[in-house]
This record gives C-alpha cells, structure tokens and sequence, in this order.
C-alpha cells in the first residue's frame, strides 16, 4: 500500500494539471454541476481532484449523486424536460442512444480529443463506445469488461485436486466452462479452508443478485457463453428483424444455473449488488467471484483484502454448448463468449449548459490520461484500464502493489478478454436502459423464485417486442446492426 500512496503522490505531483483552456481563474463565479452514481466508485475522483481544477480555474464544481438505480431516469428528466440540471454527465456507455442520438450531448473538440493521447486509447473505448454515428459526444474515461476472479490458493492445492478429481473426475484447475466452475463452487461450499491463516468454512461463489444494483450484467456473463453464436455479432436481438433471444434455451438454461447458484453463495448473497462482492470476495468469503477489473486494486489493498497474491485472474468461463437460433438447435461444442459488459464509464456534456465551455475543461481534466492511468490502479475509483499503457506496463501494477506473477496474470486477463473474436458488446441502442431494466426486474422475480426462469424471460422478449415497436422496429434495427457491426454476411 505504501507503494501505491507513493506513487499516486509521485504522479499527481508531475501532472498537476493546466486545464486544457482554463488558466488565471477564467471560470471564475461559474459553477459546473457534475452528476453520476452514489459512493467513491466513480464519484470520488471527482471529489479528490475537483479542488484542483477549481483552483486552477476559479470555477465551482457541484457533485450530485444518485443511486446507480434513478441514475438513468435523473439524467433523462433533465433532458427531457429542458430543465438541464446537469452541465457533466458520467454516464454508462449503454445509455449512448438515448443521449447521443437526439442531440442532448455536445459534441466534443477535436482539440480536446487531440490532447487526451488518442493513439494510447484502445479502440473499443476510444471509438465505439464514445461516439453516435460519425460524431464524438463523450470522452473515454474507463474500460469495463466482466472477469472471473478465484483463489489461487484452492484451486491449486494438491490435496484438494486430489479430492475433487476423485469426486468429479477431473483435476481443480482454472474453470474454462461454468460446469467447471459450479462443480467447483459446489465442491468448496461449506469445506473449511485456510485463509490468511484462519481456517473456517468457505462459500463457494458470491455473485451480485440485487435488482436495481447492476446485477443482471452479471446474469448477462452467464448468458453469453450459451447464447452467442460464434461469428454472429447479434447477440441480444436477431440482426434479421430484432426478434428477442433473451428467452431461447441457451439464455433459459443461464438464468436456471444463475438461480440455483444461491446455493452456493451465502443465503444474503440475493440481496448483495456488486459493491456489497467487492467486500465479501476480498475478505476471503468465497472461492469465486465475478465483476469488472475493479477487484485486481482491491485484492491487493491490505486494507480491504485478505487474498493478496494468491488471487487468480481469467476470463469469463464459457458454455459446454450454445443455442443456434439461426438453425433452432444446440451446437455441442465449447463456446466461450467474454462479455464487454457496460462497456465502461464516459464523460459528456450537456448540449444546453449553460456554462459550456468550463463544463468542457472539467471532463478533459478528469479524462487526462495522466489522471486515468493513477485511478485504473487505485483502489475503490470504479476506473479500469482503457490504455495500452495501462495493459503493456507491468511496473505500473507491480508499483501499485502487485507481485510480478499477478500482475501478469491480470493484465493478461483483461487483454484476453476484451481482445477475444467472440466477445459480446453490451447493448446500446435507443432505449437501452428500458429494455435492461426489464431485464432486471424481471431476473430478480426469478431469484426470489415468484416465476419460472422460461417464464421471466418469456416475460422480458415481450416488454423488448413493445419498446421496439414504439421507437420504431425499422430505425432499432438499423442501430442494432451498426452498433454490432452486422454487415449481412
């Protein structure tokens, strides 16, 4: 940790950042309101460096948070209203449609995307998810793809293999497929174990499940692996005639697993949300978990963590098979599908504030990449790695607090993921919010057990039938092809 503080003062010292276009108090008397989720994920760096701009600046910096569940409909008021109560938005990337698309985002200078070391940003963050259409709207801010985080220590224990190859007939190693890893976590579910050297029973997985609460991503990683089809970028909708396939079998059969996997998790895990499995894995709860990169920093905080080094990092698991719904059948092969999940955190700006220009500045000093690289390997900033730099630099996570090996294995994690052909973009059309809010809610009644999995999912492909027919089949269909990139082939 001492490492980590170190560094972090080192770097902040050395960028101390100019405002890109504000110097000797040119925003004096204006007030820029920037709004995004409750707690330090994501809002505390706002917290920690706005004192910085503002004194380099004169301008104000108004913080207002919201629970990740009224985010979206706290953002959309404002715009939809006029009202425009937000002049800096962080938003999810998902939500480009339904504020790019009407115009209620102001396109960003060139100059500012010139000065954020644009060659150092990979693709799928710099381009894809920043833009509508040709247009750049917001600025990159973090890079979010699902991971599967074990301990190492278990899994690679000799008596344990042991153990588990007489009982499953294969040896404990790194889970490639989730019957892997639900043979796992139901081999260690209740086992006592030792952990930073206390022994006592560990559960087998902790997985966010709480509506409301950014759990049906988590869902959405389990479903990948059975429903995508390999060299069909069109994974939520047909790219034919936006027929839904979250209810067909490969989708049915991930949220059965989903819901049976309470058992092997704490009987609270229903109610936990991702923060509550950002405490619980690091503190050595569970064998298992699942999230973005934020639990790599974690992991290695004394603070906060229990595990440190002996954390394992890999890509999402895959299926044994996966539904064909092109061909109506399912395909016996191994499929794994890793899940861009939300894509990551970007920056906009109101088109209607009125103080504009400051509004500009504040996002290109939060989006320097100077201050990107420190958050990605702070613990606790909801910043993940979106740079090259961050990902071909071992001696910045090793710096921070990694052992070489893990470093390693995390860094390598994360590429593998985002860089794999068959990994599935997260949704991001008009409406998307909507259509996973319906997803969401109706997951949790599968949870709590109030309806069948074929039913919750029958439930969502209709509310996804009505929200496209009311913006209009044709025009989703067209987003939903160019936002996958389908060509037709």
């Amino acid at each position: 940790m001492k490492k980590l503080l170190v560094l972090m003062l080192i770097v902040t010292l050395a960028v101390g950042f100019a405002p890109a276009a504000a110097q000797g108090g040119q925003f004096a008397g204006q007030t820029v309101v920037v709004v995004t989720q409750t707690g330090r994920s994501i809002g505390g760096p706002v917290e920690d460096y706005a004192p910085e701009w503002e004194a380099a600046t004169g301008g104000n910096v108004e913080l207002q948070q919201f629970a990740f569940g009224e985010l979206y409909e706290k953002m959309i008021a404002s715009f939809e209203t006029g009202a425009i109560d937000y002049d800096v938005l962080i938003f999810p990337a998902d939500w480009a449609g339904d504020f790019m698309a009407p115009g209620y985002l102001e396109p960003i200078p060139q100059e500012i995307l010139d000065k954020l070391e644009p060659e150092d940003i990979i693709p799928l963050y710099a381009d894809r998810i920043t833009a509508w259409g040709e247009t750049r709207y917001a600025l990159p801010y973090d890079g979010d793809a699902h991971m599967l985080y074990y301990r190492k220590d278990l899994i690679f224990n000799e008596e344990y293999s042991a153990e588990f190859e007489a009982q499953y007939g294969y040896p404990l190693k790194e889970p490639a497929s989730w019957d892997e890893y639900y043979d796992m976590a139901e081999f260690f579910n209740g086992k006592e174990v030792e952990t930073a050297g206390t022994v006592a029973p560990i559960y087998g997985l902790a997985e966010a499940m709480r509506r409301d609460a950014q759990s049906y991503w988590v869902f959405l990683s389990h479903a990948a692996g059975y429903g995508k089809i390999p060299g069909n970028p069109c994974f939520f909708f047909s790219c034919d005639d936006m027929t839904p396939q979250v209810n067909n079998p490969g989708w049915v059969r991930a949220l059965e697993e989903y819901v049976a996997s309470r058992s092997y998790g704490p009987p609270e895990m229903i109610n936990w949300d991702v923060a509550d499995t950002r405490v619980q894995f690091p503190a050595g709860v569970s064998v298992f978990n699942i999230d973005w990169g934020d639990v790599g920093p974690i992991s290695i905080n004394p603070n906060a963590s229990v595990i440190g080094g002996v954390t394992g990092f890999a890509p999402l698991p895959g299926g044994v098979q996966y539904w064909d719904y092109v061909k109506g059948e399912w395909v016996n092969e191994y499929n794994q599908a890793p899940f861009i999940a939300f894509g990551g955190w970007i920056i906009g700006v109101a088109a209607g504030s009125d103080v504009k220009e400051a509004a500009l500045d504040f996002a290109a000093f939060m989006a320097r990449p100077e201050l990107v690289r420190v958050l990605a390997v702070t613990p606790d900033t909801g910043i993940n790695p979106s740079r090259y730099s961050q990902l071909e630099n071992i001696d910045l996570w090793v710096n921070a607090g990694f052992d070489e090996e893990s470093a390693a294995d995390y860094v390598d994690a994360i590429l593998n993921t985002i860089n794999h052909p068959n990994a599935v973009l997260d949704l991001r059309i008009r409406g998307s919010a909507e259509y996973l809010q319906t997803l969401d809610v109706e997951i949790a009644r599968a949870v709590e057990g109030e309806i069948s999995a074929q039913e919750a999912l029958d439930n969502v492909a209709a509310h996804w039938n009505e929200i496209t027919d009311r913006y209009g089949r044709d025009s989703q269909l067209a987003q939903y092809r160019a936002s996958v990139g389908w060509t037709g082939e």
